[in-house]
């Protein structure tokens, strides 16, 4: 049994009526784009599919919309080391680990489902190397339309967890910056994020971030230490791996050969950004 998909025009009209996408919005992608093209030294994608992830990300509030395209590449400015991406295939082996994988299939109300294990981690892979992976997953399924009017979700998963081999995964640092990207420069609609048999001291990580969370967020994650019922209230076991009390088994590899067929988009976005005086 496969999981939920956006393809009734009654589901999609649903979505979209919360993200008060009006029926033609030709003139909100206009705007965004004159507002864009008013920021002279902003070098950005023009075409209508771009400015419409940002629109449904900020649910059509134009304005909110160019600002998130303003700090979507004022973060590649500011953090260059950890925003200008490497390309997938550099990282082919650990994307091949099954460290990190989006689900085939949707749950029960759209989303797309991102899975980070970390008893899979390979020891040479650092965890910027995981930060820019991270955003190279999320350039690609923000192109996707389901995705951008129903969001994703986040399933970390620290099974195996040892303190001496994985401590910089509970880095505040990071943890700071990745909750930077998901409330201020991403074009994504970040709907649930689901920890699995954490560590104790990711408690005191998050505590540490909390306070820089929205509030919206902050009731978005939830921690389920071992117990898959409290996860399947969220996500329905039909979608989800067996080694997460689901039903479902399948070939992450197959999701690695789309990350690696996107290189040459992921290439063409270095060109964009803020030029320097």
């Amino acid at each position: 049994m496969s999981g939920f998909q956006i393809d009734s025009s009654e589901c999609k009209f649903t979505l979209q009526k919360e993200l008060n996408e009006p029926t033609d919005p030709q003139l909100a992608i206009d705007e965004l784009r004159r507002l864009i093209k008013g920021d002279i030294l902003l070098k950005s994608r023009m075409d209508d599919a771009f400015m419409l992830k940002f629109l449904r990300a900020r649910k059509f509030q134009v304005k909110k919309a160019f600002k998130l395209v303003q700090n979507y590449f004022e973060a590649k400015e500011k953090n260059s080391r950890l925003f200008n991406l490497n390309f997938p295939s550099k990282y082919k082996v650990f994307l091949e680990s099954g460290t990190v994988f989006m689900l085939p299939h949707r749950d029960q109300h759209g989303r797309e489902v991102y899975v980070f294990r970390m008893e899979k981690v390979l020891s040479e892979i650092t965890i910027e190397d995981v930060f820019k992976i991270n955003l190279m997953i999320l350039e690609v399924i923000s192109e996707h339309s389901e995705t951008q009017l129903a969001g994703m979700i986040v399933i970390a998963d620290f099974t195996g967890f040892k303190w001496l081999k994985h401590y910089q995964y509970l880095s505040p640092y990071y943890a700071k910056k990745s909750a930077e990207v998901v409330q201020e420069s991403f074009p994504l609609r970040f709907q649930g994020f689901h920890f699995i048999n954490e560590p104790l001291y990711l408690y005191t990580v998050y505590s540490i971030i909390k306070p820089f969370l929205k509030e919206k967020l902050r009731c978005r994650v939830h921690f389920h230490g071992s117990n898959f019922n409290s996860l399947h209230k969220y996500i329905a076991p039909n979608i989800l791996p067996t080694y997460f009390g689901g039903n479902l088994e399948f070939d992450p590899l197959t999701w690695v050969q789309q990350l690696l067929s996107k290189e040459q988009y992921l290439k063409e976005l270095g060109q964009y950004g803020y030029n320097k005086l």
